[in-house]
């Protein structure tokens, strides 16, 4: 039995997602800084996660997406203790030298596709296992949703 892989589809899908950042980010003809935001963003998430929270978002990325979430990951010892500061440091030093988009823009637009492209719910329990700096730094860019305090 033959089965067909169509590596088109998740390469489209992989460009759409860097197009989208690039333009989000105010940039979209540099797919390749947004490549770098992404890839910083989802590696300092990742490694301030729990295992069990990196799968279940994983599960929720495409294809060629979560090769570059996984790339370089060593599960052992997560998640890594880093504080607002150092998050943020670590966003900026992945990115490299030649992206001129800042870390906090960069993470903010990562949190957007995140949750735009994937569960709120999952996003919101990955935001739960964060310091409070981060999360606080979380909020200025996705505050949580506000339950309906309407009775009727």
């Amino acid at each position: 039995m033959s089965i067909q892989v169509n590596f088109d589809k998740h390469c489209r899908e992989a460009n759409e997602w860097l197009l989208e950042i690039g333009a989000r980010a105010g940039y979209p003809d540099r797919t390749d800084w947004a490549y770098g935001c992404l890839k910083a963003v989802l590696h300092t998430l990742r490694d301030r996660t729990t295992i069990e929270e990196v799968f279940q978002l994983s599960a929720q990325l495409p294809v060629l997406i979560r090769g570059i979430y996984f790339e370089g990951y060593k599960p052992f010892g997560k998640p890594d203790k880093l504080n607002a500061e150092e998050f943020m440091s670590r966003i900026r030093a992945d990115m490299g030298n030649s992206n001129p988009i800042t870390a906090e823009e960069a993470f903010r637009v990562i949190l957007e596709m995140l949750y735009d492209r994937t569960s709120t719910g999952e996003m919101d329990d990955i935001r739960g296992q964060m310091p409070k700096a981060i999360q606080n730094i979380w909020n200025k860019y996705r505050p949580l949703e506000m339950e309906d305090k309407w009775d009727e």
